[in-house]
């Protein structure tokens, strides 16, 4: 007797606390019936829409609530006068001098992408409507914009983990797992625009993966346009592209006509199976363009939805450059190399850059993201699976770290973690699922999980800048030693400063922030008068620096006139919207349950009508 599809899910749903996939084949595997039912459905819209509320109202509640880099001033300075004056120009007499540069007209502009200005500029709306005379509202507003991105990123990997044939209770928990357990959840609650780039990444592998499914070449092209807002934040994005155009291609379809599989020995190590992997992947991906040629079929079909993908990145190029030209009068110059020449050095060393970024107590993504683990453990079943996904996963990532471990500012400081790789944190999500369960138990991927918890609610507990002034470091401190994040670590530093917080600022303290005018709570922090080894005794004049992170925890020391928005609304008006994303996701999975038992009766009564027949 066959097993039906329901009962097939039945079987996976009590495993789902901790989920893992049990890949004892080397052929692809396609996601169960039920799962595939489901993907049409209405419930999973209800639950996509939970999980971003629910993941919204915390990043919200864990932001800062001011903004937190001069980075973050100068855009926002760029989205105001962009909306007041109708140019995207720098008028903040604090900031503009550090990180403006001279351009058309004899105006200041940023060197800066447009994107993280433009999606803030709803917000600045909202605080120019409700707190139109009070400029700190709207520097509060404008803290949250990556909030309201990084968040969006929950329901898109929740959407991809049905893509890719996962159980909808376990494909819930992952997705709480990558929004809470890795670095984008803090990078989410910075006016650094990093969680904005991982948002788009990943926007863009779901597009093409529905692109391969529905064999659309609308959806590739949509995915294209995402991928190039990507190019509009950091032109170096460019090199990301031909392994997030992979999503396009239906492999499983073209492996049935061109295998791909070769027998292997016990003898051969992990790296020769890897590089002999990647050898005949490179072989396919050249008979599929050979067979293009040859006339119509998947292999045509996939190459057109490949070329539409580039097409739609091509056009967030072009307005790359006419957002040069518009800034400083040339299609190719945005301004950052005339301000960095005379700063600091653009490039570093590799022989340091490379293992900085993957073992360093300092800037080690697994260090910051703890459950990455679990991802390189899971990439092998993932491959199996769907090899587009695996293949789209490593070749972003090596292209990425490739180019950052040659950059000299590698590690993106002042600032939490290595942010310029967030952008992957996503991507790598997608392999969670997939941990063989013969190479992980389940108490381990626990304890993984664990740790990456805790490691985001320490990034989230206390200011990030106090390490680097504690220490005295100079602004280009990375560039002096390429192996300083060897020697330290604001991770381990974090636990100190998170334990310090109990005892409350200095009385030294007479100011909350080292901003210009001493009542401005949410404008960004500038650093210490020269010279520089002063900064430790300087920083003891700021409660910034000794205070919860948070901004419900810092906001309630103010008295209640000069608090930039009223705190009781705001919490409360949060707290009912996590209670509402739970309310969906509950509504959602419910859906999915009656629609079972109906089916089931279904089945029931159909049986019983065949046994009655013969009777």
């Amino acid at each position: 007797m066959t097993e039906s599809p329901d009962a097939r899910l039945d079987q996976r749903l009590p495993q789902i606390e901790v989920r893992i996939h049990v890949e004892n084949s080397a052929e692809p595997l396609p996601p169960p019936t039920s799962v595939r039912d489901f993907i049409h459905s209405n419930s999973k819209w209800w639950i996509a829409t939970g999980t971003f509320l629910l993941v919204l109202s915390a990043y919200v509640l864990t932001n800062p609530g001011r903004i937190d880099a001069i980075d973050g001033q100068i855009r926002f300075d760029v989205a105001h006068n962009w909306l007041r004056v109708g140019r995207p120009i720098v008028r903040d007499p604090w900031v503009g001098p550090i990180m403006g540069v001279p351009g058309r007209g004899g105006a200041v502009y940023s060197y800066y992408g447009a994107p993280a200005s433009i999606l803030s500029m709803p917000l600045l709306w909202l605080g120019s409507h409700f707190y139109p005379y009070n400029i700190q509202s709207s520097w509060f507003l404008f803290s949250l914009t990556s909030s309201v991105i990084g968040a969006l990123i929950a329901p898109v990997v929740f959407l991809l983990y049905l893509e890719l044939g996962v159980a909808v209770k376990e494909a819930i928990l992952w997705t709480l797992v990558s929004s809470f357990a890795t670095l984008v959840w803090p990078a989410s609650c910075t006016t650094l625009d990093n969680a904005q780039h991982a948002f788009f990444g990943i926007a863009a592998v779901y597009l093409g993966f529905l692109s391969a499914r529905r064999r659309s070449h609308a959806l590739a092209l949509t995915g294209g346009l995402m991928a190039g807002v990507l190019i509009l934040y950091q032109e170096y994005f460019l090199l990301l592209i031909p392994a997030l155009a992979i999503s396009t291609v239906h492999w499983n379809s073209l492996c049935e006509k061109f295998p791909t599989h070769e027998s292997q020995t016990e003898a051969e190590s992990a790296l020769t199976r890897l590089l002999s992997g990647i050898v005949r992947q490179l072989r396919f991906a050249l008979e599929v363009v050979r067979d293009a040629f040859r006339g119509p079929g998947e292999a045509r079909s996939s190459c057109l939805r490949y070329l539409w993908f580039c097409v739609g990145v091509a056009t967030g190029l072009l307005l790359s450059f006419a957002y040069n030209d518009l800034r400083f009068g040339s299609l190719f110059d945005n301004g950052k190399m005339r301000s960095f020449a005379h700063r600091h050095p653009v490039w570093g060393n590799p022989i340091a850059g490379l293992p900085t970024l993957l073992i360093s107590p300092g800037k080690s993504l697994l260090f910051y993201s703890p459950p990455l683990l679990l991802g390189i453990l899971g990439i092998r079943s993932l491959w199996r699976r769907r090899p587009e996904a695996a293949l789209m996963i490593l070749g972003a990532s090596a292209a990425l770290i490739s180019f950052m471990s040659c950059y000299a500012g590698l590690g993106g400081d002042w600032c939490w973690g290595p942010r310029y790789l967030t952008v992957l944190l996503p991507m790598w999500a997608l392999a969670f699922p997939f941990v063989p369960a013969d190479k992980l138990r389940r108490d381990l991927v626990l304890a993984i999980v664990g740790a990456g918890l805790l490691v985001q609610v320490l990034a989230l507990s206390a200011e990030t800048q106090r390490f680097f002034f504690e220490r005295a470091f100079d602004d280009h401190f990375w560039a002096e030693d390429p192996w300083v994040y060897f020697k330290h670590s604001a991770l381990f530093a974090r636990v100190g400063e998170t334990i310090s917080l109990g005892t409350g600022p200095p009385l030294t303290a007479r100011f909350f922030n080292s901003a210009p005018v001493t009542d401005w709570y949410t404008y960004t922090i500038l650093g210490p008068p020269p010279p520089r080894s002063m900064a430790p005794t300087w920083m003891r004049n700021f409660k910034i620096y000794y205070l919860p992170r948070p901004w419900p925890l810092w906001m309630c020391w103010l008295p209640k006139t000069l608090r930039p928005i009223n705190l009781g609304v705001w919490a409360g008006t949060l707290l009912s919207m996590l209670l509402a994303g739970v309310g969906f996701v509950y509504h959602g999975l419910h859906a999915i349950q009656l629609a079972k038992a109906d089916e089931a009766a279904a089945n029931e009564e159909k049986a019983y009508s065949a046994v009655s027949g013969k009777t």
